[in-house]
């Protein structure tokens, strides 16, 4: 037997499994192709100068053929095609020369040539995404693949993110995630290309993606692309209005169609909310008291998953940052306060206009004009006191006076 021969490639090349065959080709045949692993089952038959299928495995079918069929100087090396991590393993030849009377393969004796395959996975991509954008995962296929596509994420594990198979989206086991948010870039695939649209990313959808095509009848899924996506927060944006306006706070949630809980929250106050809007209601129960009949969402229809909150006649006690979350499918929860990353942030500052007038003004004014008739009152009953004292000194000495005339 010949020493083990290491060949080592990368997922998706051709390579070529070299043997050499001692006798003259004219002599030869049969030539197999096997590996242990696959029992009955081998990777390559040649007899009598046709291909023989009936036992080949299927991960090989359309993938493997002889460098030369005309086996000059005895070159009976394979060329296997799109090679993937499935292949690795320990490939035999074996040849058989003379007339062949054999009906079936799993040719006999020592191999004249092992080839130990190992074959490395494809190279993990990195795309960083903020909440809210469109991204494409990249992934084409090698010969033009006509047959399905799945994208798979880590860990959502019998659950896919799309099944594109026969020329159609399979939506029965898709991750619920997903659904109304993911497309092919390319449902034609022209040349290979499988890459997926993921619509309105939320950090949730921060995973390692996997890409695998089949490219005939029965055979396994062959992994092409791994692509690990992070989606970051929104930037913090900042608002400023006028005591008493009204003011908009802008959020966008994907998928608007399976939105079932929209939450505004801010950090300063606990476990009560700004608003809850569930099932098509508002539940008011642990709304923040000085949020009551103040809020209201832009549209309750939340069309194109508009959640944005309309927040009336502002203070500055509304000084602070909100929140916006929301829930999608079914609501099973009995109370508010949502987990998980907030889809839009948003800094409220409140200033108060020069020279505003109103209840705060009110009072100010009220205690000036109070201040000063508490201290004018003393002041002027004194003054006509002494005023009221003289008048009667007065009185008094008139009639003296009379009396001496």
């Amino acid at each position: 037997m010949n020493n083990q021969k290491i060949i080592t490639a990368e997922s998706g090349q051709n390579v070529t499994l070299t043997c050499r065959a001692p006798n003259n080709s004219s002599s030869i045949s049969v030539v197999e192709w096997s590996r242990a692993d696959l029992g009955e089952e081998y990777v390559l038959l040649y007899r009598d100068g046709r291909f023989d299928t009936d036992d080949q495995h299927t991960s090989f079918k359309n993938r493997v053929d002889l460098q030369d069929r005309q086996m000059k100087d005895g070159d009976v090396s394979l060329i296997l095609k799109d090679v993937t991590t499935n292949d690795v393993g320990s490939y035999e030849c074996r040849v058989k020369t003379g007339n062949n009377r054999r009906k079936r393969a799993n040719l006999s004796g020592e191999p004249i040539s092992i080839i130990y395959l190992s074959v490395d996975p494809p190279d993990q991509k990195n795309i960083t995404a903020e909440s809210g954008q469109d991204v494409t995962l990249t992934c084409r296929a090698p010969n033009n693949n006509k047959g399905a596509v799945k994208w798979s994420k880590a860990d959502h594990k019998e659950e896919y993110v799309v099944l594109y198979r026969d020329g159609h989206f399979v939506p029965d086991n898709q991750h619920p995630s997903f659904k109304n948010r993911v497309d092919l870039q390319d449902r034609r695939m022209k040349d290979g290309d499988v890459s997926l649209i993921l619509n309105n990313v939320i950090i949730n959808d921060t995973g390692t993606y996997e890409c695998r095509v089949v490219q005939g009848v029965r055979q396994p899924m062959m992994l092409i692309s791994i692509i690990c996506l992070h989606v970051v927060p929104p930037d913090q944006k900042i608002i400023t209005a006028e005591s008493g306006q009204d003011v908009t706070l802008t959020c966008r949630a994907p998928n608007s169609s399976s939105i079932s809980i929209v939450e505004w929250s801010r950090a300063d106050l606990g476990d009560e909310y700004v608003l809850l809007y569930r099932n098509g209601q508002f539940d008011p129960d642990e709304q923040h008291p000085s949020f009551k009949n103040r809020v209201d969402l832009q549209d309750r229809q939340m069309k194109d998953g508009d959640v944005s909150l309309i927040l009336k006649d502002v203070t500055i006690n509304d000084v602070g940052s909100y929140e916006c979350r929301v829930k999608t499918g079914n609501n099973r929860r009995k109370r508010a306060n949502l987990s998980g990353e907030p889809i839009s942030i948003i800094t409220l500052s409140v200033v108060v206009p020069p020279g505003q007038t109103g209840p705060s003004a009110g009072v100010i004014i009220g205690l000036s004009v109070s201040a000063v008739l508490l201290v004018a009152a003393p002041v002027g009953f004194l003054i006509f006191r002494k005023y009221k004292q003289r008048r009667s000194r007065d009185s008094i000495q008139h009639p003296s006076d009379m009396q001496q005339l």
